[in-house]
């Protein structure tokens, strides 16, 4: 099933909070953000845009509240703003970063 052109659909993320794994340590600063992940001795680095997002993380915000958030700090469209969030936590979901919290109707 495909969606109609200029239907809006939604990402089933978009519907989650997200929880920080424990294993996660990050460091916010000037720059953007630093995150180790102590399990696995891995670095890594995102700008500040990056460190917003894991900012929403941190407070448990949804996908949505996170582009909301942002669409309205750097004046970009709402869906710019959902797909660039989404990708971002799909990464860190895929690092173990972060895990799917409760569902948010």
């Amino acid at each position: 099933m495909s969606a109609q052109p200029g239907a809006i659909t939604k990402n089933p993320m978009s519907t989650f909070s997200f929880t920080v794994n424990p294993e996660a340590v990050a460091s916010i600063h000037d720059d953007g953000i630093a995150i180790l992940h102590t399990g696995v001795g891995r670095l890594f680095t995102s700008n500040g845009t990056g460190a917003r997002i894991w900012r929403g993380v941190e407070r448990r915000l949804s996908l949505e509240s996170i582009a909301e958030e942002l669409s309205g700090e750097y004046n970009i469209a709402r869906a710019t703003a959902r797909e660039d969030v989404a990708r971002f936590l799909a990464e860190l979901e895929r690092q173990t970063l972060i895990q799917r919290g409760a569902r948010h109707e």
